[in-house]
């Protein structure tokens, strides 16, 4: 390895094109065949293998986007940096950051052997609750555009490729695979196609990754208008495209549409592949322009230039970016009164709350999970800057959050009403390796609740689950059958409502009595038995009314269980019983069977019992947790969502009795705090008006702890502001029916067309809660003096920012526009500047909007891309809805 990186443009290098056909005019058939289609590692990851004789060295690509996933145990011990989300990065609105980020992913993508980066990510946010929120930069199409395009310049200056990813409208999790996107064009080109169209025409990104869905019928790897057309004649991509995980159909279709390269596994490609370019169904010439687009970035970029091979990584130096961005990107949601910052000197007990309070498990699921090369807990951030002058102590306060909270229905019922046969908190779980309990269990677990999701979010290295919930083996990951035997403690007698969420065969037992059994295959629901009648009921048993129903758990329909079968979703089947406090509790055993037809290798078993109780209950969590609380100088309380790759929230509220938990210390102490982590918004609606301050971090990774910290004491003046919107309440907002979201019969219909996020918020009357862009800070700032000029080629703008208050701070001031020549207005973020002022400083902000900008901000969508004329709308301010300055002129 190690010749100096070559500097060239190889989009149009006439030496890049010469070794590239040199290459081409040295390779077989089976040469080429090798070269475009993928193979699986005994890693999990991406692969092709060398073509030594050729000097091609092996392809191994990085999962991203928030770090290195490393599957080989023997390099770096699967460690790297594990970076802020990119989610919680586009908070920071700051390019340098993102330049820094990208810096950090080349260098460590290189020094743990691979060529290939698997990001960034530019989906947008449309859906709320989406799953994978976090692996991108929002709702906004310019934000998403500029922070992959200079962490893309970083990426590669390293001498690896990244890959910008999922081509397109991969915009939730939900029937991922399979979902058809019907979108009108204009929508489409202005909104979901203009972040790949301004990285792809404003740098020199290597490969692009096809998504696993439909658009307007046809499957992305094989969607020849978008791969060819658009992609390639229209915005002149000359790198290549590869597939995702399994996303290809097709032989032909797909490669005549321009997928290039079939990742990881080589079904369609391959053996088939080669069959059909002898056939002449695939043309010699077109194999070859695929082995181009492919073989141009190799050299360009300069990973011909060296063998892939494990190297040291400056895990000190980039700890310090990821808390740096950690820091930028906190957003402060609210501050009564002044209450943050809280001087160290203040500050003699600090509580910190929460189930990842006291570790570094609060990061988003899927292939890009990384594991942190260090790092410190919020906790442990606490200590380490307010030393032994002060009491920093831990309460747990609930219990750990897990895959299973993807299942919809009333919160799990919590550790401490369950009791294990042996009299510890929770539930005996017993796990079989087939669907019949046949044979002794594989294992036996304490959990702590009755609440598992296996499948996909148990596979090897890519859960995110709390650090707090049992390791559940990546053998039971399915055709698991799980038995939960225990008893059912509570303190109050009186009406109870027991939710059980499932997809399968499920048999409940209460007290020796079966209460309920069913058989729900999702498109079907099967009663086994019924439960016995109060008159058969013996006096120590629960009085049984059964009501069995769809569950609600907020507006959004589906869950995080996905499958491509229709109807393979969990139900909430409802049960009422009537419990007695008594101090043996009830006797509870729960029989699951994941043998739904769409349960299989991505979808285990899946079941949660939660409750309603007759009145609120709190458990011994909480009540430890408040108790600790008392005379706390602050109480940090740690919340977060569980968020992944292959499934959707089932609704917008913090999940297992959060809510609750800071309702009862609010009600303790006056010094609480919410920390927030989640890569989506969340509903803080219920008990964000008892809190003094709230911050959300997005996932702010693993210096998480030391960035809280210096935020909270006034060591950083927080400067984050959202780069998404965060709802009112659990409504699904903007979109009015299930054909809209999660869609009906495999179809999804973006009727809001370009209305969605802040843009269909600003222009509707339905109330947000914090909007795009928002954010506050230590400081205060004013904004006067808009001035405005068009010429022909550009429209500038500049306008005056003062900080008014006592501290230097950062203040990102935006710039909104709306265009003449639309049907209806529509406001869109048409540029931002992030500026640091000192106490007192003015000082001119200046924009330039270029007509001919890869952003087309001064352009819409009507039967093709169509300069604005008339009488352009600027409004300048502090986020969609914090207007400071309106003007117009003329263009």
């Amino acid at each position: 390895m190690n010749k100096p990186l070559p500097n060239k443009d190889w989009r149009h290098s006439p030496e890049v094109e010469t070794d590239v056909e040199t290459l081409l005019g040295r390779m077989s058939l089976d040469d080429k065949i090798d070269l475009v289609t993928g193979d699986i590692n005994h890693h999990f990851g991406f692969y092709n293998a060398a073509l030594p004789h050729l000097g091609i060295p092996e392809m191994t690509m990085a999962d991203g986007p928030a770090g290195i996933r490393i599957g080989n145990p023997d390099v770096h011990g699967q460690s790297a940096t594990a970076l802020p989300a990119p989610i919680t990065l586009a908070a920071t609105w700051d390019l340098d950051l993102a330049r820094r980020y990208g810096e950090v992913l080349g260098h460590e993508t290189r020094a743990s052997g691979h060529n290939v980066f698997l990001g960034p990510a530019v989906d947008i946010a449309r859906v709320p609750v989406g799953g994978r929120t976090f692996e991108s930069f929002g709702e906004d199409p310019v934000l998403n555009a500029r922070m992959a395009s200079a962490q893309i310049e970083a990426i590669q200056s390293k001498g690896v490729a990244a890959c910008l990813k999922h081509f397109a409208c991969n915009n939730q999790e939900y029937q991922r695979y399979s979902i058809d996107v019907q979108i009108e064009e204009k929508a489409l080109r202005e909104l979901y196609l203009l972040p790949f169209e301004a990285v792809v025409r404003g740098t020199e990104v290597g490969s692009l990754m096809g998504a696993f869905n439909k658009v307007n019928g046809t499957y992305s790897c094989e969607h020849g208008w978008l791969l060819t057309t658009v992609l390639r004649q229209e915005w002149g991509f000359r790198g290549w495209v590869m597939s995702d995980y399994g996303a290809v159909h097709s032989t032909v279709p797909a490669a005549l549409a321009g997928l290039d390269q079939e990742e990881p596994t080589g079904t369609f490609y391959g053996r088939r592949l080669k069959e059909v370019v002898e056939q002449g169904d695939v043309p010699l010439a077109h194999l070859d322009e695929m082995c181009r687009r492919i073989l141009r970035p190799l050299a360009g970029i300069g990973i011909l230039e060296w063998t892939p091979s494990v190297s040291d990584m400056n895990f000190a130096e980039h700890a310090t970016t990821a808390r740096e961005i950690a820091e930028e990107a906190l957003v402060l949601l609210k501050n009564d009164g002044g209450f943050l910052p809280r001087a160290p000197k203040t500050l003699r007990k600090v509580l910190v709350v929460g189930a990842d309070g006291d570790n570094l498990s609060t990061a988003g699921g899927g292939s890009g999970k990384v594991r942190p090369a260090g790092g410190s807990s919020m906790l442990q951030g606490f200590e380490k800057l307010l030393g032994a002058d002060a009491e920093v102590v831990f309460a747990q306060g609930s219990d750990p959050v897990s895959a299973a909270d993807l299942l919809d229905g009333p919160d799990s019922i919590p550790s401490s009403f369950l009791r294990t046969p042996d009299g510890q908190p929770g539930v005996k779980a017993s796990f079989w390796t087939n669907l019949h309990f046949d044979g002794s269990p594989h294992s036996v677990l304490t959990m702590p609740q009755v609440s598992v999701n296996l499948g996909f979010y148990n596979f090897m290295g890519t859960g995110s689950n709390s650090d707090r919930y049992p390791n559940i083996p990546y053998e039971l990951c399915v055709n698991t059958a799980v038995r939960f035997e225990g008893s059912l403690v509570v303190p109050v007698s009186g009406s109870y409502e027991l939710a059980i969420t499932m997809l399968g065969t499920t048999s409940v037992w209460l007290n020796g009595k079966q209460i309920f059994s069913e058989r729900h295959h999702g498109a079907a629901t099967e009663t086994l038995s019924t439960a016995p009648n109060a008159a058969e009921i013996d006096e120590d048993a629960p009085q049984l009314g059964i009501g069995i129903g769809n569950g609600s758990g907020g507006a959004f329909t589906g869950s995080g269980a996905l499958s491509n079968i229709a109807g393979g979703d969990p139900k909430v089947f409802r049960i009422k019983v009537d419990l007695t406090d008594r101090p043996e509790g009830h006797t509870l055993r729960i029989d699951h069977q994941p043998d739904s037809p769409s349960q299989g290798v991505l979808t285990g078993a899946q079941i949660r019992l939660g409750w309603e109780p007759p009145v609120p209950l709190a458990s011994d969590l909480q009540r430890a947790a408040v108790e600790a609380a008392q005379g706390a100088d602050l109480v940090i309380v740690a919340t977060r969502v569980f968020e992944s790759e292959h499934g959707d929230r089932p609704n917008l509220r913090l999940p297992n009795n959060q809510p609750a938990l800071i309702r009862a210390l609010s009600e303790a102490n006056s010094n609480v705090v919410v920390v927030n982590q989640s890569g989506g918004p969340i509903c803080t609606d219920g008990w964000d008006a008892r809190v003094p301050a709230i911050l959300h971090g997005g996932y702010l990774g693993q210096e998480q702890g030391a960035a809280v910290a210096r935020v909270v004491t006034g060591a950083v003046n927080p400067s984050g502001r959202l780069p998404l919107t965060f709802p009112k309440d659990d409504r699904m907002a903007l979109f009015p029916d299930a054909t809209c979201y999660p869609g009906t019969e495999g179809v999804v219909h973006y009727r809001e067309g370009v209305l969605s996020g802040y843009r269909g918020f600003v222009h509707g009357e339905i109330e947000v809660a914090y909007p795009f862009g928002f954010g506050l800070g230590y400081s205060a700032f004013t904004y006067a003096d808009l001035q405005l000029e068009a010429t022909a080629s550009e429209v500038r703008a500049s306008v005056t920012l003062t900080n008014r208050g006592s501290r230097e701070g950062k203040e990102v001031v935006q710039l909104y526009l709306e265009l003449p020549g639309e049907d209806k207005p529509v406001r869109r973020l048409g540029t931002f500047a992030k500026v640091s002022l000192k106490p007192g400083e003015s000082r001119q902000v200046q924009f330039t909007l270029p007509r001919e900008g890869v952003e087309r901000p001064l352009a819409h969508w009507q039967d093709g891309w169509q300069e604005a004329q008339g009488t352009l709308k600027i409004f300048v301010g502090a986020s969609a809805l914090d207007i400071h300055l309106t003007g117009e002129v003329n263009i």
